[in-house]
């Protein structure tokens, strides 16, 4: 009986033991959540703002509309079984291989979304978890959450803010993570290797490998007590799951030389004199962009300045490994860099060096949870927590605002007047813009019009349904756009001659030039631009009243049609579609 008694109540012992450990647990973990609630929300003031103005999420095109997503679409066909659908791409001369994203394990979720579903995953995606990747490794670094939090968020918008263009892979996002297995973590165990391998598959060689590499010399050199075991194992998983990823970038390689052979960089000097008149540049508030950054420029400023206010050496640390990257990355973006490859290996010559660079928005961040851990200067503190968050709502908020008063403004005002505020805007002459902008004279209404549209909306960037009817007139011909993305077409799955590609045969670059030749004559900014950078297969002109545009070498490419944003005169071209199914923005040609 006695026995019988004691496993009763050795039973109910565990019962409650393991009924309270839940609850505790469940307890944990709604007071961990409620941190999150703030930041979470903050970062998803992007979309919310706008939701609200536009009922649709206004999107950057720079990286994004006007490559990422047509890239993803193209490799959405072929998943989808359209495996020589990356041939509507320049002509046909486009390779498989320069799609380099093309053997990421993330583009199995094409089977499942369409091309703006996986846009929104991606981008939701990359921002949930670059946040709790920073407050992660944060927490366990300094042992404290509550700051923490303040560098996730500022990460994440430093990354990720609709202001800059998306993180082009997942490995930003990641990389905190990446850092903790390899110093913090004891243990590694096979589902982290796992995790990594996969972070790897999805990551890119080119993009973030020096960044890997600097990242994880940083943190073997921060923390005190090293696990040397976890930080081999993790680098060379990452680094085998980068190598596989980097398959078609290495076949681009070995393959026909590429536009990225002529690449120029400019000299040492000029790269530290650019970023010193950048950085003191942003507090001349001379266009809205800067108007938005500052809070996240101030922040930088109070960030650089700590050691005056912050005696710690882990600090001092963190400050000098700062400028050792800022100084290693214009060395990097120099034209010393090109010494080697020049008498080497001249196919690696365009490989843009400079993305080492990209741990920068990270050390920021880890300064600032440093500085708010071990400074005990409460208003100084306080200054550094009020601009975090300033900033963070600002880089949130800034595209849908600065959409909303371009739409307003181009509904609105006399034509004009809206012509001189883009050359204002231009020159940056910002004094002028508001004063146009404040004079109800320049308007041509008595009531405002808010009625507006989001032209940078995924659907209205593409104009699906009138590339839809486009699409059935041209057929499988190929087209040239003016004026207007040329990577709109191909969005819609018509070909195309022109276009915005990272790679491309260098032979198709020198053919493309003279259609443009006599434009870029004209213009040194743009002949300058596409021969020696060129990622941009662009129409360039000067003037739309006086194209001095080849058709004749467009239609020795391929091109059967011109799609125009505006009206043109050319004995070479026949107009097949004004204001095409009416859209006053499209004409349609055909080339004679």
């Amino acid at each position: 009986m006695q026995v019988a008694d004691d496993y009763i109540f050795s039973y109910q012992d565990d019962y409650i033991f393991s009924y309270q450990n839940v609850k505790n647990h469940k307890i944990i973990m709604d007071k961990n959540f409620k941190l999150h609630i703030i930041p979470l929300l903050i970062i998803s003031t992007y979309y919310l703002s706008s939701l609200l103005i536009f009922n649709a999420v206004v999107i950057n095109p720079l990286d994004t509309l006007d490559i990422s997503s047509v890239y993803n679409h193209v490799i959405s066909r072929i998943i989808n079984g359209d495996l020589e659908s990356y041939k509507m791409f320049l002509a046909g001369e486009f390779k498989w291989y320069y799609l380099d994203k093309i053997f990421y394990p993330i583009n199995i979720f094409h089977l499942i979304f369409n091309d703006k579903q996986f846009y929104f995953f991606e981008d939701i995606s990359f921002k949930i978890i670059a946040y709790f990747s920073f407050y992660l490794f944060s927490k366990f670094f300094f042992n404290y959450k509550k700051y923490s939090i303040l560098g996730a968020l500022l990460y994440t918008n430093l990354i990720h803010s609709a202001m800059n263009s998306t993180s082009p892979t997942i490995f930003l996002s990641f990389m905190p993570y990446i850092l903790y297995l390899a110093i913090i973590r004891k243990n590694i165990k096979i589902k982290h290797l796992m995790i990594t391998f996969l972070i790897g598959l999805n990551s890119s060689l080119v993009f973030d490998y020096m960044s890997l590499i600097l990242i994880l010399f940083f943190g073997y050199l921060a923390k005190e007590n090293k696990n040397n075991k976890s930080f081999i194992f993790i680098t060379i998983t990452i680094s085998i799951g980068m190598i596989i990823s980097a398959i078609p970038v290495i076949l681009s390689i070995l393959g026909e030389p590429t536009h990225r052979v002529l690449f120029l960089k400019a000299n040492l000097l000029s790269f530290f004199v650019n970023d010193i008149k950048s950085f003191l540049g942003n507090f001349a508030i001379n266009d809205i962009e800067k108007f938005f950054s500052l809070p996240t420029n101030l922040i930088k400023v109070f960030i650089l300045i700590s050691f005056l206010f912050v005696k710690n050496k882990k600090i001092y640390f963190f400050l000098i490994f700062l400028f050792f990257t800022f100084v290693l990355k214009n060395i990097l973006s120099s034209d010393y860099s090109q010494i080697f490859f020049n008498n080497f290996i001249i196919s690696l010559k365009g490989l843009n060096f400079s993305r080492i660079a990209n741990i920068i928005p990270f050390l920021y961040c880890i300064l600032l949870v440093a500085i708010l851990n071990f400074s005990k200067n409460l208003f100084y503190n306080k200054l550094l927590k009020i601009f975090t968050i300033i900033s963070s709502i600002s880089l949130q908020i800034y595209f849908p605002l600065t959409e909303f008063t371009k739409e307003i403004l181009k509904e609105n005002i006399q034509e004009e007047y809206l012509i001189n505020i883009k050359k204002d805007y231009i020159n940056k002459n910002i004094k002028n813009v508001i004063t146009i902008i404040f004079n109800k004279n320049n308007y041509n209404f008595e009531k405002i019009n808010f009625d507006v549209k989001a032209n940078t909306s995924f659907d209205v960037y593409y104009k699906i349904d009138t590339y839809k009817k486009i699409k059935q007139l041209v057929g499988d011909s190929k087209v040239a756009s003016i004026g207007i993305d040329p990577m709109i077409a191909p969005m819609n799955n018509i070909n195309a001659i022109d276009g915005y590609h990272l790679i491309y045969p260098l032979s198709y670059k020198k053919k493309f030039r003279k259609i443009i030749e006599d434009e870029l004559n004209q213009n040194k900014i743009f002949s300058d631009y596409f021969d020696n950078w060129g990622n941009r297969v662009y129409m360039f002109f000067n003037d739309k009243n006086n194209l001095l545009l080849n058709f004749i070498e467009a239609k020795n490419i391929g091109a059967t049609y011109i799609i125009s944003a505006f009206s043109i005169k050319s004995i070479n071209l026949e107009l097949i579609c004004p204001n095409c199914f009416g859209n006053n923005e499209i004409f349609l040609y055909k080339i004679l």
